[in-house]
């Protein structure tokens, strides 16, 4: 009973108090708060503020970039007893700080309960009036909901999606099973509820049929509402969401999706009704896809454009520089057509609309263009002296300059002076060329510290000139 007493007395009150809270899945050993959504504006001493009247703060601290020192959108607030903790937790959990909801959970510090995606669900099909309370409220009869938020874009409105993480995969799946397909008082959509997967899974997963549920509608009048765009493609089936995309003033921004209940449905509507037209203009529709999909099937589709297009030109055009400041985009036209027909010329301009010096000539074939090289390369031209040469796109180039730097040999060190005292120009030696010189040559002597000597050559005669140097050998 003393030995208790005793050790009870020595213990850190975060330590009292984790013995004396609960074990729970949902709690940490420590009452510690994660603070997350932060704005970057958001400093330790407003944190500190907004939560002392909820009890006694012994810390906080928000989580900021090493080099830059910008806050990193998160943050870690501990108390001194798990009630204060608590009860912050449960009245300041989605409330804002400087225009932004805060997402508060307890801090969990082991990463494998943050990483391996039990419970973790993604809500979309959301109103924009769902909040991240209401979000918790809906989830929470199906038990402990840890973190829940509702992402929002650079204003602060709801991009229609959201995530919830519930304490175990019983209640995730019970949510899942109670909530998925369910249409919200209010509300025209029906929710989707799944499990959440990772942005590097969702790459891993093997593409689904091209024939999806959700369609793309462009070209939509400005006048054309959420009704109306249902109205027309219900003819075609069951429709889940119709929606025209807004702007934040909430006028049309031309386009919209539509989700039908079946992919044979959404079919027959993309077949008949892309090309058609409502109001004064032909919609295009076509499946919806993600962005990083569309992404992947552009750069397949545009790969190697810009290379055949230069292909195509690349020994018919010329780079030419050292132009007079003066010298605009036809006047560079008018000089080079003497040598042929000239597809387009471009003069390069800064941010100010001062020409750089340089520009480019595009002929129809290569002949006329090494045809302006022979010609006008070196030639005076509004009292410059131009340079032409043959141009290279950026790639090739940067290969040319790689292979001429490996393809250098440096001349070895040839000491002299000239006939009015002035030493002759030389390069410096590379190692090779000292090693084989030392071995033949006993007047190259090694120093201490890496140093070659250098003494001079011996003279066969007395008139040959004495010239000493040294060089670090690398």
């Amino acid at each position: 009973m003393g030995d208790s007493a005793s050790a009870a007395a020595t213990m850190h009150p975060d330590e009292m108090n984790a013995t004396a809270a609960p074990a729970s899945l949902h709690r940490p050993p420590f009452p510690t708060l994660y603070i997350g959504d932060l704005h970057p504006a958001v400093t330790d001493a407003e944190l500190i503020y907004a939560f002392t009247s909820y009890g006694t703060v012994a810390s906080a601290r928000v989580c900021r970039d090493r080099a830059s020192g910008t806050s990193l959108g998160y943050a870690y607030l501990n108390f001194l007893s798990f009630s204060d903790a608590e009860k912050a937790l449960k009245e300041m959990n989605h409330s804002l700080l400087h225009g932004r909801p805060m997402r508060i959970m307890w801090s969990q510090r082991n990463p494998i309960s943050r990483k391996n995606g039990i419970g973790n669900l993604f809500v979309k099909n959301l109103d924009i009036p769902v909040s991240g309370a209401v979000l918790e409220k809906l989830f929470a009869v199906y038990g402990t909901v840890e973190s829940c938020k509702v992402a929002i874009d650079g204003s602060g409105r709801s991009r229609g999606f959201g995530f919830v993480q519930m304490d175990s995969e019983e209640a995730a799946q019970l949510a899942i099973a109670a909530l998925d397909g369910v249409i919200l008082p209010g509300s025209s959509k029906k929710l989707c509820v799944t499990k959440f997967v990772k942005k590097s899974d969702r790459q891993a997963l093997p593409e689904g049929p091209r024939g999806g549920t959700n369609l793309y509608i462009k070209n939509l009048d400005w006048d054309i509402t959420d009704d109306v765009l249902r109205q027309r493609f219900s003819a075609y089936g069951n429709i889940s969401s119709a929606v025209v995309m807004k702007d934040r003033d909430g006028k049309s921004r031309g386009f919209g999706f539509v989700d039908f209940e079946s992919p044979e449905d959404a079919k027959n509507a993309l077949e008949n009704l892309n090309g058609s037209d409502l109001g004064s203009k032909s919609l295009y529709v076509g499946y919806a896809q993600k962005r990083s999909e569309r992404d992947r099937l552009l750069r397949l589709r545009f790969a190697g454009r810009h290379e055949h297009k230069f292909t195509k030109i690349q020994g018919s055009t010329v780079y030419v520089k050292n132009l007079e400041k003066s010298v605009d985009t036809a006047t560079l036209r008018r000089l080079f057509s003497e040598c042929g027909f000239v597809l387009w010329t471009k003069v390069i301009y800064d941010k100010n609309g001062l020409s750089r010096g340089f520009g480019f000539v595009c002929f129809s074939s290569a002949e006329e263009a090494n045809e302006a090289v022979h010609r006008f390369n070196g030639n005076m031209f509004c009292s410059r002296r131009l340079y032409v040469t043959i141009a290279q796109n950026k790639e090739d180039r940067r290969k040319y300059l790689q292979l001429q730097l490996a393809n250098s040999k440096f001349v070895p060190v040839q000491h002299a002076i000239s006939h009015n005292g002035f030493p002759a120009p030389y390069n410096v030696p590379n190692y090779e060329w000292f090693q084989n010189q030392v071995s033949m040559n006993p007047v190259y002597l090694y120093q201490p510290n890496g140093m070659v000597h250098f003494l001079g050559t011996q003279a066969s005669s007395s008139n040959a000139p004495t010239v000493s140097k040294t060089f670090l050998v690398l």
